[in-house]
């Protein structure tokens, strides 16, 4: 199998050596696997020593939490800019965000079908990157269902936790693991189901 160009979007703020070494790993995890990719693989693509590469990332799971995190930065930029371009009722732009997250998730997996590997690395890790991205998730829900209750939307007690419950449902959609189980041309239907039922509940 010949190697492929990554569909890595690089989150801001890596110095130009640190986004070629992300940049070349990721390419190789999309071809070989994260598993089957080793630092001597990575250091040859870049152009320096292993020893060299060390310099800048500890180990290959520190370069591929850093891939990781350009993935949830990516995705998290998609889901606010679905945010910001649906209509004005809350309940619009809660679908749009869940719609355009899972969507940009399906693509990736469509783009890199090793992905899974690296899904399974970071739920291993305790680096804090997945943490972080579903108390963001689960922030922006509870902000949206904050909006649809001074809207008059939607009669929520606790928007918070209720934030937390949309995670809780909406869950598997998220775990790459589980989304490529599923069939791709059926995700938006069934993330629809899901979403009505919740709606349902909260309305007055």
């Amino acid at each position: 199998m010949g190697e492929k160009d990554s569909p890595l979007i690089l989150r801001d703020g890596l110095s130009d050596t640190h986004a070629q070494i992300v940049c070349h790993a990721a390419a190789l995890f999309c071809t070989m696997g994260y598993t089957k990719t080793n630092i001597g693989e990575i250091a040859a693509r870049v152009g320096m020593s292993p020893g060299n590469l060390y310099r800048y990332y500890r180990n290959k799971q520190a370069i591929g939490e850093e891939v990781v995190r350009c993935y949830l930065a990516h995705a998290e930029q998609v889901m606010q800019g679905a945010i910001a371009d649906a209509e004005q009722r809350a309940e619009a732009r809660l679908r749009a965000m869940i719609h355009a997250g899972i969507g940009s998730l399906l693509d990736a997996l469509r783009e890199n079908q090793h992905l899974v590997e690296l899904a399974d690395m970071i739920c291993a890790s305790d680096s804090g990157i997945l943490r972080a991205h579903l108390e963001w998730k689960t922030g922006t829900f509870a902000d949206l269902l904050r909006e649809g209750v001074a809207r008059g939307e939607w009669a929520l007690a606790d928007p918070a936790a209720m934030g937390e419950t949309v995670l809780d449902a909406t869950r598997a959609f998220w775990m790459p693991m589980a989304l490529a189980q599923l069939d791709p041309e059926r995700v938006p239907d069934r993330v629809s189901g899901v979403l009505d039922v919740l709606v349902a509940g909260w309305r007055k």
